[in-house]
Formats: C-alpha cells, structure tokens, sequence
C-alpha cells in the first residue's frame, strides 16, 4: 500500500496538535469535502494557508517516511540522468543513489500513488528508501543533480535554499514581477518591483552572499566560478501555491560585488482578455475588426516593459481555436499557450527573427506574432507577410503611434505598401491602478500601504483607415497623418488618461509625467 492510502483522520489530527484552523477548510469549497485528507492539505498549502515545515514531521510518524537527513552530502546522483529528469517532471520526485542503496525523496506536493509503480518500474535490486523533505530542499537537490557544484561546499549551497524560497515566496506573494540582489558593503539589499516601482526588501548578511548566489546559479545554469563577467541563465521554480514560473537570471559584476537580478514569469495558461485591459468600448471594437480580419498589420508600440506582449497575447487569446494556425516567434518566449506554435529565435545558431518568419510561412499559418520588429529585414518580410494573406501581429520602438509609421518609413518600406498592409497603431504605457481598499484600510495587505495594486494601460490608437491610407501615400508626416477629420479614428493618449482619473482608476500623480514625456 502506498502511504497515500488510508489518509482518513488527517487533517483530524491536524486540528488536535493546532496545526490547523477548522476554519480554513471552508475556505476550500464544499467540493473538497469529498476529497482526501491529504487532496485537502494540498489545497491549503497552495493556497498559503498552512506552513509546510510544521507539517513535515506530523506526515513523516503518520505515513513512515522519514525525513532527509540534514546533509544530503554522501548522497550520490541517480546513475540514469534522462529517467531521472523524467520521473521529476512527471511525479515531482526525485531518485538518487545506485542499485545498492536507492533513495527516493518527495514533497506533500509530490504524487504519492507513484511510488509503488516506481518501486516495480526499476530494474531489480534493493527497494527505494523513502525520504520526505521540503519544497524548498528538493528544488536544491534538481539543482545540485543538473549542474553539480565544483569548488563549493556543498552544505553552504544547501543552506542557501531555505533563503532564495523565502525571498521567492515573498515575490510571488506580492505580484513582484523582479528581485534585485545587489552586493553593498553592508551585505546584499534586496528590492522587488511591484507594479513598476521599485520597493525594499531585507539586507541580508554578507556571510550569506557566496552560498545565495553560487545557488541561484546553479538552478539558473550558470558558470558559479564566473564573476568578472555578466552572464544569463534560466530556471524553473514551482511555488507553494502550486503555480509554475520561468526564473530568468542576469548578473553583472559591480564595484561592490555581483548584482543578480531575476524576474518571474508567471507560466500559468495565460487568461489575459482584451476587455480585461481598459481600452474604451469604441476603441474595443476597432482591435477586435482589425484582429478578425484575414490579412493585415497591427502594430503594438512602446518602450520595453509598456504591457505591449499583454495586449497581443490577449488578441490571441481571442483569435485562439482549432480553425486557426497561430505562429508566435519571440525572443524568448515570454507565456506558453496551447494551441500555438511558439518559437524562440537564437541568433547564435542562424535563427533571427527575419529568418523564422520565413520559415514560419511555409507552415501554412493564419496568424504570425513577430515578437519585435527591429531592422529592415525583418520588416520586410513581415509587411509582405501581412499583403500575402496572413494576420501580422509585432511590436515596433517607437515612441507614439505616429512615428511608428516614420519608422517603418525608415526601415525601407515603400509607402504604397505600408499603406496596403497596416491596419491599426496601438502606443501605451503601464500606470499603477489605485487600490480600491486604501481607503478603508492605510495598511492594507494587497498594496502594502502604498495606495497602488496592479496596473492599467494608457494608450492612443490609431485605426488605418482609408483616410490614413490615403494620407501615408501622400507623404504625410507627423501630426500631418492625425490632422483632424470626420474620418478619424485617433485616440490620443491624454484623452485615455482623463478618462481613467474620471473612472477614479487611477490618478493624476501617476499619468502627468507620462504626459509630459509624449
């Protein structure tokens, strides 16, 4: 029998040792009553409402598994790496050891009703040991197994692991979309970026920044023995509350030390919705006319971090079905969508944007996203794409909707075809939203007293029409283009912001300087 079976009487028990509050269980929904104790106790630690350290050596007596040992050093790799990696991704436990002394670790979270089938699926030898241990140790062991250290100690980079969850967790808590650990003469000062805004976090111990950092490269990929020189690398982290984040990390030396930065991206199956976004009812209207059409080139610009991959993901959203072939090519992909073939260009290996889109064409696509329009090539291609019979989507650096077109102007092409193929111009920048809670409460836990939670877009819009059209064959420039007209279709981006101080969803403190800067 498998120790998941049998789990009556847990959360019973819970209850008794006050390890858990009856009251929380209502907060699962009357369907979780049919569930198993232990389904129930999963529920609550995803949903943060129970601290998995505590429950560790109550589940450890009940189901006989005993807890890792404290130093994992004299434990060796899984001799199959590929089935290893395998049962990890499909179980969430980790095998290690050899055929004499083969060791099986999992988290509550892990899937229990595997282990008898792993038990039968090895080759025969000496039954698995089970060892039940914490999220935050078995990420270390993935870690340690991928990339295994060289020239540090071993119970130093362990003992880092605790601390990178915990500022993680706190990350994830907060909607903080990066972490910046930065190497003062103090220690390492922690910020998080929430809503755009840089806020502080904790300084933390000189002592801990070798083992912090060497950890955080380790699970990043990275070259832990480099430190004169910046590097990248990527991980995944699976947080408490059961969502899944792509941990992309960046280093660069300082005169104090490394500075690393990691930002999270949030894996989950994206639910952005274009109604969701805050673009006015008529301005609604014209994305979804442009987004159904068949052919055609809607541009998405703005400075980097401005939400533009928010908004076309949510036009995909829209547009994703079986009746469509959609094509993203992006550099990297930020959000994985089933239903769509997403590639990541690599220029190192031949594979730029100029050159996966014309490959992507003879994929028979109906929609293409060019995750950046940045030199003529490029352009080229994805303009004769949109004449050909296919919905371009792409995102352009350009300040406003109007040079944008200079832009493409300056990229090489010619204005007959840009006036064919170009449909609509969204520009936008990113405010924070006024929390709705500040009011009541100056410490409110959603904004942190700051008065802000989320975000929204400020945006103008230009609809391609034949006026425009007209007027870009013409050889109008500039404002020339937005001259106004009973014909028009123009947006402007003060118009946006007034309106969203009106609608009190956010105010003026936050949208003047991004008035004053167009």
């Amino acid at each position: 029998m498998s120790a998941a079976d049998g789990d009556t009487g847990l959360l019973e028990g819970l209850i008794q040792q006050n390890l858990l509050n009856e009251e929380l269980l209502g907060q699962l929904g009357d369907h979780a009553e049919r569930l198993p104790d232990l389904e129930q106790l999963r529920q609550l630690l995803r949903m943060e409402l129970l601290a998995e350290e505590a429950l560790l050596p109550l589940l450890s007596e009940r189901y006989g598994l005993p807890l890792l040992a404290e130093s994992t050093a004299s434990l060796s790799p899984f001799p199959e790496a590929g089935r290893c990696r395998e049962v990890y991704a499909q179980t969430g436990i980790v095998l290690m050891g050899d055929e004499q002394a083969r060791i099986g670790v999992l988290t509550v979270q892990a899937d229990w009703l595997a282990m008898n089938r792993l038990e039968l699926e090895l080759e025969p030898g000496s039954p698995i040991q089970w060892r039940l241990t914490s999220h935050a140790r078995l990420s270390w062991l993935v870690a340690a197994m991928a990339h295994p250290q060289r020239s540090q100690d071993a119970s130093a980079l362990e003992a880092a692991a605790p601390k990178l969850q915990s500022l993680l967790e706190e990350a994830v808590h907060h909607r903080s979309s990066d972490i910046h650990l930065e190497s003062v003469p103090e220690g390492v000062q922690v910020r998080f970026r929430v809503d755009g805004i840089l806020q502080p976090g904790p300084l933390l111990p000189k002592s801990l920044q070798p083992s912090l950092f060497s950890h955080i490269k380790l699970l990043a990929g990275m070259d832990i023995a480099i430190r004169r020189r910046p590097q990248d690398g990527h991980a995944a982290y699976h947080s408490r509350s059961g969502r899944e984040f792509d941990l992309r990390v960046s280093s660069m030396p300082g005169i104090n030390g490394e500075k690393l930065v990691l930002r999270l991206l949030d894996q989950m199956p994206v639910q952005h919705r274009l109604e969701a976004l805050g673009f006015l009812k008529q301005d609604m209207e014209a994305l979804e006319q442009a987004s159904q059409a068949a052919h055609g080139l809607i541009l998405m610009v703005g400075p980097t971090g401005s939400g533009k991959t928010t908004t076309l993901y949510a036009i995909l959203n829209a547009l994703n079905s079986s009746e469509r072939h959609i094509f993203t090519i992006e550099n990297p992909v930020e959000y994985q969508v089933s239903g769509i073939t997403q590639v990541s260009v690599n220029p190192e290996q031949g594979l730029s944007f100029a050159e996966a889109l014309r490959a992507s064409l003879r994929q028979d696509p109906d929609v293409i996203l060019v995750g950046e329009i940045r030199d003529e090539e490029t352009a080229e291609v994805a303009v004769k794409a949109a004449l050909t019979g296919h919905l371009v989507l792409s995102t352009l650096h350009s300040g406003d909707a109007v040079t944008a077109v200079q832009r493409l102007l300056n990229l090489g092409i010619a204005r007959d075809l840009l006036a064919d193929t170009l449909t609509l111009i969204v520009s936008q920048r990113l405010v924070r939203k006024l929390c709705p809670h500040k009011e009541e409460n100056p410490d409110c836990p959603r904004c942190q007293g700051t008065g802000y939670a989320g975000r929204i877009p400020v945006y103008e819009l230009l609809r391609v029409n034949r006026l425009v059209r007209d007027r870009i064959r013409a050889g109008y420039t500039g404002r020339e283009l937005v001259e106004p007209h009973k014909d028009l279709h123009f947006q402007t981006m003060e118009q946006t912001a007034q309106r969203l101080v009106q609608e009190q969803l956010t105010n003026w403190r936050e949208v003047r300087p991004l008035l004053l800067a167009t």
